[in-house]
């Protein structure tokens, strides 16, 4: 791949981790401080204090890739990871019946979404602007961290292959 467009993508993976980070925070913080004003258990809904913690992650890894402490192959598939964590929890929550999904929490919270699920999930991304832009988001960086570890791969594998084709035969005993 063109060194331009891997540094534009690159460039274009920190944005959207920090963006993701951005509105993870933006949209915990409130509630965990709400939660615990009225000295609501964190158990209760433990979505507030797991999105602080893993946006506060992505910003500290985007830190240890920039500091080379953290390998690009191991940054892109744990951002891999926690992406996908993220869509998929979503839909899971809202096709789960919100607070129902929660075996500790009395199921009088929550409530069930009747219809086909894209269409539940659809409403959603439309009744809810963060949750549009934050799945937008999410979805964007998945995929430029999918290209990304494809091509550390693939120069990792052209770099080995170049290893063993350029060795003299007399190197080979």
């Amino acid at each position: 791949m063109d060194e331009s467009v891997r540094g534009t993508l690159e460039f274009a993976g920190v944005q959207l981790a920090a963006v993701v980070a951005g509105l993870h925070l933006y949209w915990a913080i409130p509630r965990i401080v709400t939660a615990a004003r009225i000295d609501q258990p964190i158990y209760w809904d433990p979505r507030p204090l797991l999105f602080i913690l893993s946006g506060i992650g992505i910003l500290v890894g985007l830190v240890l890739v920039r500091k080379q402490l953290l390998s690009r192959i191991r940054a892109y598939s744990l951002g891999i990871g926690l992406m996908l964590t993220y869509l998929l929890g979503w839909a899971y929550w809202h096709l789960g019946g919100h607070m129902a999904v929660l075996p500790w929490v009395d199921d009088g919270h929550g409530h069930a979404h009747d219809g086909n699920p894209v269409v539940v999930l659809a409403e959603h991304l439309v009744a809810s602007p963060i949750d549009g832009i934050s799945k937008t988001a999410e979805t964007l960086l998945l995929v430029v961290l999918a290209v990304l570890l494809y091509v550390e791969y693939s120069a990792e594998t052209d770099e080995t292959r170049d290893t063993t084709t350029t060795d003299s035969p007399n190197d080979r005993r």
